[in-house]
């Protein structure tokens, strides 16, 4: 990373204070984990049934993954638009505005009489899940503590790990009994549900945030001289001053892109041709796996720092998915199947909310809405385009499918590894605070 890349991380993440929101409050649980939990558990309840609808409509595999690519592509519209919003209005507005759209979308899924639009509501249930994210992402990286952040992301998301954990089994037995579209209904209900601790408990981030007034000219001002403001922020420099991060953050959102859109489950379904409830069983014991892995390592990248939690992260990622790979290669069993697709689930719990972290770590406090909404319409753009790769391969071997996200697990963690500092960790916040203390007293 350059000089001026390296500066301009610096900035960003000094500014943050250091007497923000602890990741273990009232305030936290109520505002970002509790909603969290009851959003996840309701599209958990709806994993199981995703394969048997987009089977309903007698598409092929390849077709059937836009039943979640769809999903994913709403997530890369929503992300620029959801950081402008966030600058603009505050982040309260914008995140009960994604509930009550993720409600709308979930409960139209039940009447949807033709595959493009069923498409077309999955593409806004994926909006609309961005603008919820974007909102709890602005509001860690804006109010705690930089040193709590691993721990206030990761558990966030270990939240989301819970409420996917408890959702399928409940989904699978409903979509057995009662229909496969009725786990959407639950979906859309638990979606409300979420807004009555978001609307008591979350408060707004300002919508312009105040920085200290810094000189962008190398020719010193003149007493009495008015000191210029911070250069504005454009995408284009958010881009080349921290080039290395986004390329992290695409890489690593093409290892878990594929898994995070359940498409293993639908290879499952289609290759081992299990039902919904064998589905949701799957899917319960991978996310009670991710459960701890995910608060241990929130509070790893904290206490060790973010690199030595996220190489063996995806690095793991890596080598489970050759292993998948060696699976469809040879024909093993089920069994052999399941057991690698747990381990993958393990290293996933690893690396599930170390890019947000890092993410929050290297917002500029000038632009917050916009850098992060640039961080996850990259991030999200990989999670979107890794699926429709992961289709095109099957076409042609279901091994070079898993070959091509294990590739992207080695190169986000050799990037990590070699190519950016260290963010996080008590030496990188002792030397922070460190380099606070001159600039606090000439103030």
């Amino acid at each position: 990373m350059s000089g001026t890349s390296q500066a301009g991380v610096d900035q960003g993440a000094a500014s943050s204070s250091t007497d923000g929101m602890k990741a273990w409050s009232w305030a936290a649980f109520n505002s970002t984990y509790l909603p969290a939990l009851i959003l996840a558990m309701g599209t958990g309840i709806a994993v199981p049934s995703i394969p048997a609808i987009a089977q309903s409509f007698h598409v092929g595999f390849a077709v059937a993954t836009g039943i979640t690519t769809s999903f994913l592509i709403g997530n890369v519209a929503g992300a620029l638009p959801a950081g402008w919003l966030i600058d603009r209005f505050g982040r309260r507005r914008i995140m009960l505005m994604g509930p009550i759209l993720t409600a709308v979308m979930a409960f139209a899924v039940v009447w949807a009489q033709t595959y493009p639009e069923l498409l077309a509501l999955r593409f806004a249930d994926g909006f609309a899940a961005q603008l919820w994210l974007m909102g709890r992402l602005a509001g860690i990286s804006h109010g705690s503590a930089p040193e709590q952040r691993g721990r206030q992301v990761s558990w966030m998301f270990g939240m989301d790990n819970t409420g996917r954990a408890l959702g399928p089994l409940i989904g699978g037995v409903m979509a057995t009994s009662w229909g496969i579209r009725s786990p959407f209904v639950a979906y859309g209900a638990l979606a409300l549900l979420a807004l009555v601790p978001a609307y008591r408990y979350i408060q707004d981030t300002p919508k312009r945030e105040v920085v200290p007034t810094v000189t962008t000219s190398a020719e010193p001002t003149t007493a009495g001289a008015k000191r210029p403001q911070v250069q504005a922020y454009s995408y284009r420099r958010l881009l080349t001053t921290r080039a290395n991060y986004f390329a992290i953050a695409f890489f690593a959102a093409c290892a878990r892109g594929p898994i995070q859109a359940s498409l293993l489950n639908l290879y499952a379904a289609f290759r081992y041709h299990l039902k919904p409830d064998q589905i949701g069983f799957l899917a319960s014991a991978a996310a009670f796996i991710m459960l701890p892995i995910g608060f241990i390592a929130g509070w790893a990248m904290d206490r060790f720092g973010r690199k030595r939690t996220m190489v063996p992260g995806f690095g793991g990622v890596a080598l489970t998915m050759t292993g998948l790979a060696l699976t469809a290669i040879f024909n093993m069993t089920v069994a052999i199947y399941v057991t690698i697709f747990l381990f993958t689930a393990f290293f996933q719990g690893i690396t599930g909310g170390s890019i947000q972290t890092v993410g929050a770590d290297v917002a500029p406090p000038e632009a917050r809405g916009k850098f992060l909404g640039l961080w996850r319409f990259v991030g999200q753009g990989g999670v979107a385009l890794s699926p429709v790769i992961f289709a095109s391969l099957a076409t042609v071997s279901y091994a070079a499918s898993f070959l091509f996200v294990g590739v992207s697990g080695g190169i986000a963690a050799t990037i990590v590894a070699f190519k950016v500092p260290e963010t996080g960790g008590k030496r990188a916040f002792a030397e922070r605070r460190v380099k606070d203390k001159p600039a606090k007293k000439s103030t």
